[in-house]
């Protein structure tokens, strides 16, 4: 399998992340840390699942509990385009999300073979999308090992001995929602003082809790002083 929306060295390809040593909780991942948790992800048990898993929530930026949720009918996927629902988000609140084309990729990956797809393009996983009154619509995206739908606990658990398995490159405790503040951070990075995009992106009734991830860590606050026109002296 090939490493489909891994983070590259390039800063062009892909958007560099915020935070750093002494960052705070809300800082996330940086790219090395994401690199090494999802090629983990690509050589765990039931690698297509927890990859695809990993990638929706590092992509969206979506709630533990929204991702295990979903179905097939909550997602409109496309070729060149994707569509995330969130039907019951926090506060009850329906919401849509974008689906890039690392997530899309995933989750084609994934979801193909119960599509009958031998082949998981991103066109042909589209054709063979389920309708929306279709029965297969009302489907579980994510299944356990005995094909139940994968629950918030399970998928926890999955997510936090993939961790483990890195061996110290990825920090003991990233979870779920460590992805959900790295997307919001890469967000803010990419499109600096868009609060509220981010905000209806998260599905945050508040601006003042999206606002908390433009907060600079003290490793940048350090370099921004360091770097002031006033800094110099005279021996």
């Amino acid at each position: 399998m090939t490493e489909q929306g891994i983070l590259s060295a390039d800063p062009a390809a892909h958007v560099k992340l915020i935070g750093g040593e002494g960052s705070s909780k809300r800082s996330g991942l940086k790219n090395a840390q994401i690199n090494a948790l999802l090629r983990q992800a690509q050589i765990s048990r039931d690698k297509e699942r927890n990859y695809a898993v990993i990638q929706i929530l590092l992509q969206t930026g979506i709630r533990l509990s929204e991702c295990t949720a979903l179905t097939f009918e909550d997602l409109t996927f496309g070729e060149r385009s994707g569509l995330l629902r969130v039907r019951a988000g926090k506060g009850n609140k329906t919401r849509s999300v974008p689906l890039n084309a690392s997530a899309r990729e995933a989750l084609a990956i994934y979801v193909a073979p119960r599509l009958g797809i031998e082949k998981s393009t991103l066109k042909a996983v589209a054709a063979s999308w389920p309708k929306s009154k279709s029965p297969e619509a009302h489907e579980p995206i994510f299944l356990s090992q005995k094909g139940g739908a994968l629950t918030t606990s399970a998928m926890g658990q999955m997510i936090a001995g993939i961790v483990e398995a890195t061996r110290g490159l990825v920090p003991e405790e990233t979870s779920a929602h460590t992805l959900r503040h790295t997307f919001a951070r890469s967000y803010l990075a990419h499109y600096p003082g868009d609060v509220v995009g981010l905000a209806t992106l998260l599905g945050h009734s508040s601006l003042d809790t999206t606002r908390l991830y433009s907060e600079p860590s003290v490793d940048q606050l350090s370099r921004r002083v360091e770097q002031l026109n006033i800094n110099a002296f005279a021996r």
